[in-house]
C-alpha cells in the first residue's frame, strides 16, 4: 500500500470512528438518566457477580478434590484391611487411565464439533471462533505469556510490574465485565440510534451476546494461561503486598488465581454432557483395565521365569557339588 492510499484509509477509518461516536453520543442524548443509571447499576452488580462465580468455582473444585482424595483413602484403607491392597491399586489405576481416556476424546469431541460448524455453518462459528482466538490474545499477551492484559501495570513503570489488581482475578472481572456492560450499552441504544446508522451497530445487535461471551470466555482462558506462566514459569513476586512472604507464596497465591480464572473460561463456555469414567462392572475389559492387567500378567510371568531359572540353578548347583563330594 502506497503513502496515498494509507492516508486515504486512515482518514477513511477516523471518518468512521467519528460517525460512530457521534451516532452514540445521539442515541445517549435520547435516553433517559434512570435508564443509563439501571445501566450503570447493573454493571456495578455484575462485577460482584463475576468475583462470587470464580471464587465460588474455585472453591467447588477443591471440595471436589477433597472428597475424592479422601475416598481414595479410604477406599484404600478398606482394601488394606481386607487383604486386597494390590488388587485395588490396580483398579484405581485402570479408573486413572480410563478417565484420561474419556477426556482427551471429550477433547477431540470439541475440536471436532467446532471444525464441524465451520464448515458447516461459518457465517455464525467463524466469528465465535475469531472472537474466542482474540480474547485469548488479549489476556495471555501470546504463547510466551508476555503481554495482554495482565502486563498493562507495566505501562505504571517496571517497578509496578506485578501488581495484584492486573495479575489476579480483578485483572478477568474487570475485562469480563467490562465486555458485558459494553454489549449491554449496544443492546440499549439501538433503538435510539440515527435511522441512518453504521451498519455495525446492526451487526452488535444481532450477535453481541454470542460474541461477547466468546470474546470474555478466550479472555479469561488468556489470562488464566498468563497467569500460570508467571506463577510456574516466570515466577517473580507480586509488587506492592502489604505482607511478606517466600517466593512459594507468591508462587501459590498466583498460580491459585489463574486456576480461578480458568475454572471461570471452562464455566462460559458451552454447556457440554459431562465426561463419564467407567470404573467396573463392565462386561467387556476397558482399555485402562487391559493395560494394568497386562502389566500384572507380564509381572507374573517374569517372576515365574525368574523362580525355574533359580531352581534351575539351584538344583544344578546341588549336582555339581555331589559331584565334587565323589
Amino acid at each position: 500500500m502506497n503513502t496515498h492510499s494509507r492516508l486515504f484509509v486512515e482518514k477513511l477509518n477516523e471518518s468512521r470512528n467519528r460517525r460512530l461516536y457521534d451516532e452514540l453520543s445521539f442515541a445517549l442524548a435520547r435516553t433517559d438518566l434512570v435508564t443509563l443509571r439501571r445501566w450503570g447499576g447493573r454493571s456495578a452488580g455484575r462485577l460482584l457477580t463475576l468475583g462470587a462465580q470464580r471464587i465460588g468455582g474455585l472453591a467447588i473444585l477443591v471440595s471436589n478434590i477433597g472428597k475424592g482424595a479422601w475416598q481414595e483413602i479410604t477406599g484404600l484403607v478398606r482394601a488394606s484391611s481386607q487383604g486386597a491392597t494390590l488388587p485395588h491399586l490396580g483398579d484405581r489405576t485402570a479408573a486413572a487411565i480410563d478417565g484420561s481416556i474419556a477426556i482427551s476424546r471429550e477433547g477431540g469431541r470439541i475440536l471436532s464439533e467446532t471444525g464441524r460448524a465451520l464448515v458447516t455453518s461459518p457465517k455464525e462459528a467463524a466469528p465465535r471462533v475469531l472472537a474466542a482466538a482474540l480474547g485469548f490474545y488479549a489476556g495471555s499477551g501470546g504463547i510466551d505469556g508476555n503481554g495482554g492484559i495482565p502486563d498493562l501495570d507495566l505501562l505504571a513503570g517496571i517497578d509496578a510490574h506485578r501488581a495484584l489488581l492486573t495479575h489476579s482475578i480483578l485483572a478477568g472481572i474487570i475485562a469480563e465485565g467490562l465486555l458485558l456492560s459494553i454489549a449491554d450499552l449496544a443492546q440499549l441504544v439501538y433503538e435510539r440510534l440515527p435511522l441512518d446508522h453504521d451498519p455495525l451497530w446492526d451487526a452488535l445487535a444481532k450477535a453481541s451476546a454470542p460474541l461477547t461471551a466468546s470474546l470474555a470466555a478466550g479472555t479469561s482462558a488468556g489470562i488464566a494461561y498468563h497467569l500460570l506462566i508467571d506463577a510456574f514459569i516466570q515466577p517473580a513476586p507480586y509488587h506492592g503486598l502489604p505482607f511478606s512472604m517466600p517466593m512459594e507464596g507468591h508462587q501459590a497465591l498466583m498460580g491459585v488465581n489463574g486456576l480461578a480464572e480458568g475454572i471461570r473460561a471452562t464455566q462460559q463456555s458451552n454447556r457440554r454432557d459431562a465426561v463419564e469414567i467407567l470404573q467396573s462392572g463392565l462386561p467387556k475389559k476397558t482399555v485402562g483395565r487391559k493395560l494394568v492387567d497386562g502389566f500384572a500378567n507380564a509381572a507374573d510371568l517374569a517372576k515365574s521365569a525368574a523362580g525355574s531359572g533359580w531352581t534351575h540353578a539351584a538344583t544344578t548347583l546341588r549336582k555339581f557339588r555331589k559331584s565334587r563330594k565323589r
